[in-house]
C-alpha cells in the first residue's frame, strides 16, 4: 500500500498543536486526528498511527513507565495485531468514509464510520463501526480497541483462517461399489495448557533469553512453533508425557519426542493420528486418563482407504501423504485457478488416484473468524464452500474383476509363479477386470510398511509391484499367429487353402529360397494324429511354427510391419493410465529372414502386453477396429444424497479397419476350432459349455535353459448381445512342466462362461 507522507503527517500534528494553544481549556472538534490514524493504518505505517493513540491505552505512550493489562496494547503487540490482521485476511486495501461525527463534550468525541476491508479473492468486508477521540494534554488521541477494526471484537481476540479441506473423491466400480474412500483420523492431542500453564512459558522465556514480561509474551508464540524451541522450552513436561503416551501405544524406537511433538499451534499439540483400525479402544481410553491429553474421531483429517485391500492394486493405486518434493513439485505445475498444496495435502501417487488427482481433490473452501483467547471460534466473518472432489465411476465390473482375483490366488500356487488377465468389451473398449498377480494391500501404502514388509514384497522373486497388465512386456507366443494369418489374407499373399509342402524332416523345417539359410531350423510342436493337409486352418489348430513361419516370409518383412502398424505395434496405445510401447523388433534392430520367420509365429523380438493383446483379438469382435481402451466411465458430482453426472466416457476406435471383415470371417472359425472340446485344438482343454466361444493358445519359452514359459490364452465370446461381449487374455509366467499346463484353461473358461446361477432378482446397474 501506498506509504503515507511524514510531512503531512507532521504538518497536521502543527495544525492541531495551533489549534490547541488557541483554544486554551476548550480543545476544538477536529476528526484530524482520526483521518490521520486511519490514513496511517490504511498505508501500514503502525508506528505512527500507534503514536496517535490514547496514552490509557497505548503504554508505551504515556509519560511514565506502565504494566501491560486487559484494555493496553504496547507498540509491538499493535504492530504484531496489525500484520497479522493484514496477512490473515490477504488484505490488499483498506477504505474508510465517516458517517457521523457527534460531540460528547468539550474532550470526548465519537466517530462512526463505515470501513471496507479489500481482501484477495473474496469480495470486500464492510463493517460499521465507532471510534472514541479524547482530549489529553491539549490534543486529540485515539480511543482505539479491536471492536474499531471489527465491531464486537474485544481484547484477546484475533482474526483467523480455517481452510475446509475438501472430500476427496470416491472411486467405485460401474455397479458402484466404492472401492477408494475416505475414513476420519482417530487424533491424539494435547492442550498445552493443561500441562504447563502459560504464565510459567512467559517466565521461563524472561529467564532464558533475559527481556521483559511482554517481549516475553510476544516471543512465546514463536517458542511453541518450533520444534528445537518448544523442546527448549518444555522439554521435561514434554518427556514425562511422552514416556507416559509410550507405554500405552508402545511407540517405535523412530518415534522420538521430538519426532511426536512438533509444535503448537493456538496451544493445540497435535501427538500422534491413527487409522480405526489401527489402535483399540482400551488404549484410547488409556490416553484419555492422561492429563491434558484428549481423543478425537473425526475432526482433525482423514485418511484414504481402500476396502478391499488389494482389489485392483496396480491399477487403482493409493493416495498418501504428500512430501516436501512432491509439495514443490505439485505447486510449480498447477493451472491457472487450482489451489496451493500444503505440507497436510493428500496426493494421489500412483494409477487411477494419480492420473485423476485433480478431479479427486476437490477445492479447498475457508472462513476467517474471530477467534477468542480460548481459542473458540466468536463469530464467522467469511466463509466460502469447499468444492469436494468428483466421484469416479471406472468400467470395472466388481464381480468380475474380484472372481479375476480370486481365480489367480486359487488357481496359482508356488512363489515363484506369475501372471495377468484381462477381460474386456470388444464392441465397447471398457475394461472390465484386470489383475496382476501377485498383488498387495494398498492400504500398507496408507498406514506404513514396516521395513520387513516392504522388503519382503520388494525382493519377491514374482515381484508383487510389478503391474504386468500394461506395464509388463511379453513375447505373445502363438496368439501372435492369428495376425500373422490376418497379413497373410489381407494382402493376399495366401488364402486360407493355401498348403504348405515344404519339406519337413523330423518336425523342423530348413526355408529355401532365402539364399544359404544361415541360422538354426524352425521347430514346430510334435503333435500325434495331426490333421492334414497343411492348410491354415488345420496349422491354427495345431498351431504349427513352420506354417506361419512361412507366411510371414512370404509376406515379407515390409508389408509384415505395415500391416501389424495398423495394429498398433511399435505405437503408444492410448488408455489413461501409462503403457509400455508394443514392438515387433527391438529399437536399431534390422530384420533378418530368421528373425522375421520367428515373428511369424510370436517369438523372436516381438513383445506385447497383455492389455495391448487384448485389443488386438478385440478387432476381431469389433468389425476389424481396435477399439480404444477404457477404464474410466463417469465422473459424478455428489452433494448429500444428490449426484450429478459431469461426465461420461464414449467408445472410440483406437485404430481402424485393422482386419477386413473377410479375413474376420474365415480366421474366425478356426479359432472356435482350437477351443472345441470334441477336437484335436490346442485349446481344446478350455471346455466352456453354456457359450459359443473361440480362442488361441500360445507359450513362450523364457532364458537360456527353457525351464520357464509365457503361457497365455486368448479367447472371446459369440453369438451374444453387445453387453455380454467379452475378451479374455490370460498370461502366465511358470515354470514349464505339466503340473502348470492347464492353469490358463480354469481361469479363462470361468470368466468366459456364462454364471450358470443368474440372481432372478437382480437390479439393473445402468447409471444411464
Amino acid at each position: 500500500m501506498k506509504k503515507f507522507s511524514l510531512a503531512a503527517l507532521a504538518l497536521a500534528f502543527i495544525i492541531m498543536l495551533t489549534l490547541a494553544a488557541c483554544g486554551a481549556e476548550k480543545v476544538p472538534g477536529d476528526i484530524a486526528v482520526f483521518e490521520l490514524f486511519m490514513n496511517a493504518l490504511k498505508d501500514g505505517q503502525y508506528a505512527e498511527a500507534y503514536s496517535l493513540i490514547s496514552e490509557n491505552t497505548a503504554v508505551d505512550n504515556a509519560e511514565t513507565p506502565r504494566s501491560t493489562s486487559s484494555g493496553t496494547i504496547t507498540l509491538s503487540g499493535f504492530e504484531s495485531f496489525w500484520n497479522d490482521f493484514t496477512e490473515t485476511l490477504k488484505l490488499t486495501g483498506m477504505e474508510y468514509s465517516v458517517k457521523t461525527d457527534a460531540s460528547e463534550s468539550d474532550s470526548r468525541r465519537t466517530v462512526a464510520y463505515r470501513v471496507r476491508y479489500k481482501c484477495e479473492g473474496i469480495d470486500d468486508l464492510v463493517y460499521d463501526c465507532e471510534m472514541g477521540l479524547a482530549a489529553e494534554s491539549g490534543a486529540w488521541r485515539v480511543l482505539w480497541q479491536p471492536s474499531c477494526v471489527i465491531p464486537n471484537m474485544e481484547w484477546g481476540e484475533t482474526v483467523s483462517r480455517a481452510r475446509i479441506a475438501p472430500r476427496r473423491g470416491d472411486i467405485l466400480t460401474r455397479d458402484g461399489t466404492v472401492i477408494a474412500t475416505n475414513e476420519p483420523l482417530v487424533t491424539v492431542y494435547a492442550l498445552l495448557s493443561e500441562i504447563i500453564p502459560s504464565n510459567v512459558l512467559v517466565k521461563r522465556i524472561v529467564e532464558l533469553d533475559r527481556v521483559s514480561g511482554d517481549e516475553a509474551q510476544s516471543r512465546l508464540k514463536g517458542y511453541l512453533s518450533k520444534t528445537e524451541s518448544l523442546h527448549r522450552l518444555c522439554g521435561e513436561e514434554l518427556s514425562a508425557l511422552y514416556r507416559k503416551i509410550g507405554e500405552i501405544l508402545e511407540l517405535s524406537e523412530q518415534e522420538t519426542p521430538d519426532k511426536l511433538f512438533k509444535s503448537v499451534t493456538n496451544d493445540f499439540l497435535m501427538i500422534k493420528q491413527f487409522t480405526r483400525d489401527a489402535v483399540d479402544a482400551d488404549r484410547l481410553s488409556l490416553l484419555e486418563d492422561i492429563e491434558g491429553v484428549y481423543v478425537d474421531t473425526k475432526s482433525y483429517g482423514s485418511t484414504r482407504v481402500y476396502p478391499y485391500g488389494s482389489f485392483l492394486a496396480h491399477n487403482l493405486g493409493y493416495a498418501g501423504g504428500i512430501t516436501k518434493e512432491e509439495l514443490d513439485s505439485k505447486n510449480k505445475s498447477l493451472e491457472e485457478g487450482e489451489d496451493p498444496y500444503t505440507a497436510d495435502s493428500m496426493i494421489g501417487k500412483s494409477g487411477i488416484e494419480l492420473q485423476y488427482e485433480k478431479e479427486l481433490r476437490g477445492r479447498e473452501g475457508f472462513y476467517y473468524f474471530i477467534r477468542r483467547a480460548d481459542g473458540t471460534v466468536k463469530t464467522t466473518l467469511f466463509r466460502k464452500e469447499c468444492e469436494n472432489g468428483l466421484d469416479i465411476y471406472l468400467t470395472i465390473d466388481f464381480d468380475v474383476q474380484r472372481r479375476t482375483e480370486e481365480l489367480l490366488d486359487v488357481v496359482m500356487f508356488g512363489e515363484n509363479t506369475a501372471g495377468a488377465v484381462i477381460v474386456m468389451n470388444p464392441k465397447t473398449g471398457g475394461v472390465d477386470a484386470l489383475a496382476s498377480y501377485p498383488s498387495f494391500d494398498l492400504n500398507k501404502f496408507v498406514v506404513g510398511f514396516t521395513d520387513e514388509e516392504y522388503a519382503a514384497l520388494r525382493d519377491s522373486q514374482n515381484a508383487p509391484f510389478l503391474d504386468r497388465t500394461k506395464r509388463g512386456l511379453y513375447p505373445p507366443g502363438s496368439t501372435f499367429k492369428v495376425f500373422t494369418a490376418a497379413a497373410a489374407l489381407d494382402t493376399g499373399t495366401l488364402t486360407e487353402d493355401y498348403v504348405f509342402t515344404g519339406k519337413i524332416d523330423n518336425d523342423y523345417w530348413t526355408p529355401t529360397g532365402y539364399g544359404t539359410w544361415i541360422w538354426p531350423r524352425i521347430k514346430r510342436t510334435a503333435v500325434t494324429n495331426r490333421t492334414m493337409p497343411m492348410n491354415m486352418a488345420n496349422c491354427m489348430l495345431h498351431s504349427d511354427n513352420i506354417y506361419f513361419a512361412n507366411a510371414a516370409l512370404m509376406v515379407g518383412e515390409e508389408k509384415f510391419v505395415k500391416y501389424l502398424s495398423g495394429f498398433g505395434m511399435d505405437s503408444a496405445m492410448p488408455f489413461e493410465l501409462a503403457c509400455s510401447r508394443a514392438q515387433v523388433i527391438s529399437p536399431n534392430e534390422r530384420f533378418s529372414y530368421k528373425l522375421l520367420a520367428d515373428t511369424g509365429y510370436g517369438q523372436g523380438q516381438v513383445l506385447v502386453t497383455p492389455l495391448q493383446l487384448a485389443v488386438m483379438f478385440s478387432a476381431l469382435r469389433n468389425g476389424g477396429d481396435l477399439p480404444t481402451p477404457r477404464i474410466l466411465d463417469s465422473m459424478y458430482k455428489t452433494s448429500g444424497a444428490y449426484s450429478d453426472r459431469v461426465m461420461k466416457s464414449t467408445y472410440s476406435a483406437w485404430l481402424k479397419n485393422a482386419v477386413s471383415e473377410s479375413a474376420i470371417e474365415k480366421i474366425t472359425p478356426m479359432l472356435e476350432a482350437v477351443v472345441d472340446p470334441s477336437g484335436r485344438g490346442t485349446g481344446r482343454s478350455l471346455r466352456v459349455t453354456n457359450c459359443d466361444v473361440a480362442g488361441k493358445t500360445g507359450s513362450a519359452e523364457i532364458g537360456s535353459d527353457k525351464s520357464r514359459i509365457f503361457s497365455w490364452f486368448a479367447g472371446f465370446r459369440l453369438n451374444v448381445e453387445e453387453q455380454d461381449e467379452r475378451v479374455v487374455i490370460v498370461m502366465l509366467d511358470v515354470p514349464d512342466t505339466n503340473a502348470y499346463s492347464l492353469l490358463k484353461f480354469q481361469i479363462a473358461r470361468e470368466l468366459l462362461k456364462f454364471d450358470d446361477t443368474p440372481d432372478p432378482n437382480a437390479i439393473p446397474t445402468d447409471r444411464d
